[in-house]
């Protein structure tokens, strides 16, 4: 099989990616990330983070502070139905769950195109547009 499913693995794993992204932010651009760190089977979870499954995309397997009846062991067992999959608790970020979330896809290094994200709250679902203009980041604090 091509490529080896133990590259597809780490090419799915939300974790894989959060420590790359760990990596860049401290080494290239210096910046701060939100902490991330990987759950312990029967730990205690704490409130205030949002809980992710690696594996996962479209935002299907996030567990906001607000989510009180996912917030247990027997829920998120329940979700672990992928191999290798695991939970994930990352610092809440209050203007991502409100502002949205933008996705730039690069293709040979270059844009190909802008997607931002935004949960509408009332219907639990996602909804997206191709961003054709953008906010600079004075404009956004």
């Amino acid at each position: 099989m091509w490529p080896h499913q133990d590259h597809i693995n780490t090419i799915a794993s939300k974790w894989e990616i959060s420590r790359s992204l760990d990596h860049i932010a401290q080494v290239r651009t210096r910046t701060a990330r939100p902490t991330t760190r990987l759950l312990v089977d029967g730990v205690t979870i704490v409130n205030v983070m949002v809980l992710k499954r690696t594996h996962s995309d479209g935002g299907e397997h996030v567990v906001l502070p607000r989510d009180v009846d996912k917030r247990n062991w027997e829920y998120l067992r329940s979700q672990l139905d992928v191999p290798c999959a695991r939970w994930m608790a990352q610092s809440y970020v209050e203007p991502l769950d409100r502002l949205g979330e933008w996705r730039v896809f690069l293709v040979g290094g270059k844009v190909l195109y802008t997607v931002h994200t935004l949960k509408n709250r009332d219907r639990n679902t996602w909804s997206w547009d191709i961003v054709n203009t953008f906010y600079t980041l004075e404009e956004l604090r």
